[in-house]
């Protein structure tokens, strides 16, 4: 069996997906990880009508990344002089250092600023994985309504759809709750599909209102409705959306085969993650879960997705007219902490473009890119 052979087929299906976006996945990198907004299963809660979650709050996977020949040399005790920190810390955590309040009121930090300098200055660049929990969810309404070939055939862009899809029924979040409570969302019954749809449309409102590519896809919704078959929506456990994040701390260690990846130990996904990786033909033993008190840089890890989790919700909450108030009234640590974590994002893109990966509507990375654009033109 020659070597190009010896490759699991999911492997394969990554390397497709690296090819098609110019990801290097070829390159031997050490990555780190942690987690943040880790509700750990996304849920609607039947007893109280409403996501067990904010679903605002993106769930992130995220840390630092370096090339595996650049050693870095770093100690608890360096943070500790370089933060001013009592030397009863034992472990440099974003809940207990950074965290006071938003997004906002975090950038205040001047810790946060020497810490995010730290890894600016290193070898060191920084990848996350965001996953907007209502976008995830509501792509199996849309890829169970119509099917990519029909997006393209009217001339649309598969992923731009799923944005507007997504962008229709978010400012109807609450009361989707409530229609997903009814009927055991995601395992809808074959005889209910009709009323579901029909619900889904009312909640939209009148068509005469929409814009072309809504009124498209509330067409879509309308022939499910008679179709009676909502294909990724039967058959499914009551209620789960999402069972677990497994799935996330999968994708890189097959995405990057080459590279090492350690995680902060999480019980809730270690055995899941295992039980995957072994299900796989010919894969590298190229991962490890570790307790953070014993990693300096998993640590780090922590920072950049505890702040990056504070980012996305943020963005997530606002509106633009609200972004652009707050913009107004920022002060010279806010933005030099913004600028930073901007700086930080687009070098790290430049490296790698699979660095930064956003599970979620392109409006949400648009939003998030148009507010670090609007802080450089306030300075």
């Amino acid at each position: 069996m020659t070597d190009e052979e010896k490759v699991d087929p999911l492997v394969a299906m990554q390397q497709d997906v690296c090819n098609m976006w110019n990801i290097d996945n070829q390159t031997k990198y050490v990555f780190y990880y942690d987690e943040s907004n880790n509700c750990r299963k996304f849920w609607v809660d039947d007893s109280k009508q409403m996501f067990n979650t904010d679903y605002k709050a993106d769930f992130v996977l995220a840390g630092l990344v370096r090339k595996e020949e650049d050693k870095v040399e770093a100690s608890l005790e360096i943070f500790r002089k370089l933060l001013n920190l009592q030397t009863s810390v034992k472990e440099l955590k974003f809940k207990t250092l950074f965290t006071k309040g938003d997004f906002l009121q975090c950038v205040k930090n001047e810790r946060l600023f020497k810490t995010l300098s730290w890894i600016e200055q290193s070898p060191f660049y920084i990848h996350y994985t965001n996953v907007n929990n209502l976008y995830y969810t509501l792509v199996e309404i849309f890829d169970s309504i119509v099917r990519p070939d029909e997006i393209n055939e009217f001339g649309y862009d598969y992923f731009e759809m799923k944005s507007v899809f997504y962008c229709m029924f978010k400012e109807k979040a609450n009361t989707l709750q409530n229609l997903m409570v009814k009927y055991k969302y995601p395992n809808i019954q074959r005889k209910d599909v009709k009323v579901f749809c029909n619900e889904l449309l009312f909640l939209l409102g009148s068509r005469r209102e929409m814009k072309e590519k809504e009124k498209f896809l509330a067409g879509m919704l309308a022939r499910a409705s008679e179709r009676g078959e909502l294909v990724f929506l039967h058959d499914n456990e009551d209620y789960v959306m999402q069972k677990n994040y497994a799935e996330f701390y999968v994708d890189p260690i097959r995405k990057y085969q080459n590279s090492i990846h350690i995680f902060d130990e999480e019980l809730s996904v270690h055995d899941i993650v295992q039980k995957y990786i072994a299900m796989g033909q010919y894969m590298a033993d190229n991962y490890k879960f570790v307790d953070s008190k014993t990693d300096i840089f998993v640590q780090l890890s922590d920072i950049v997705a505890g702040i990056l989790g504070k980012l996305f919700k943020y963005i997530n909450s606002t509106d633009a007219y609200q972004r652009r108030k707050d913009i107004v009234t920022l002060s010279k640590i806010q933005i030099d902490n913004i600028l930073l974590i901007d700086k930080l994002r687009s070098t790290a893109d430049r490296e790698n473009h699979g660095f930064l990966c956003t599970i979620g509507p392109i409006d949400e990375v648009r939003m998030v890119e148009d507010f670090f654009e609007i802080v450089k033109k306030s300075r």
